[in-house]
């Protein structure tokens, strides 16, 4: 027999991998997937927390008990008959044309002036308001900046507040 000064290492195979485990990419993959959601999650709480909620009012309560007031106003138009076609076109400055026709039941007079509420959806910085002034027998015009293309949500009342009609636009 004969004696070895080298201490008896095990034999290993050809094919194991003596790379360190940090040096493997599917280990970097499987932290990767939880790391990644705490970074996101941190965006979002972040974002949650320096950004305003628009959509939310804080006095909900008293919006809604004026919900059957305003629902009146609703109810006039319909019983004045009242409807109105309306169009959006683009002006050279910049500005878009708002033109409205008011056509109602035999009897009904038609208001010197109309106002609009265009309301976004989403962000209410970009709502506008705007006083549509007569400048024909039923037609009714203003320009106004600002109206992005998408979907709006639009109210139109007579200069005395008696009656209200709503619609959503969808401006390309």
């Amino acid at each position: 027999m004969r004696m070895s000064t080298q201490p008896n290492q095990p034999a290993r195979p050809a094919n194991v991998d003596t790379k360190p485990w940090y040096r493997h990419g599917w280990v970097w993959f499987l932290i990767g997937i939880p790391a990644t959601s705490v970074v996101l999650g941190s965006i979002f709480i972040w974002i949650s927390f320096t950004q305003a909620d628009s959509l939310v009012a804080d006095d909900y309560y008293k919006q809604g008990r004026g919900i059957n007031q305003r629902l009146e106003k609703d109810q006039a138009a319909v019983d004045r008959g009242v409807q109105l076609s309306s169009s959006v076109l683009a002006q050279p400055n910049g500005d878009q044309r708002i033109e409205i026709r008011f056509t109602a039941k035999p009897g009904v007079e038609a208001p010197e002036m109309l106002r609009i509420r265009l309301s976004h959806p989403t962000i209410d910085q970009r709502d506008i308001l705007a006083t549509l002034v007569k400048s024909g027998p039923g037609v009714y015009r203003t320009d106004v900046p600002g109206i992005s293309s998408g979907r709006w949500y639009v109210q139109v009342e007579d200069d005395r507040g008696d009656w209200r009609v709503r619609s959503v636009w969808k401006i390309d």
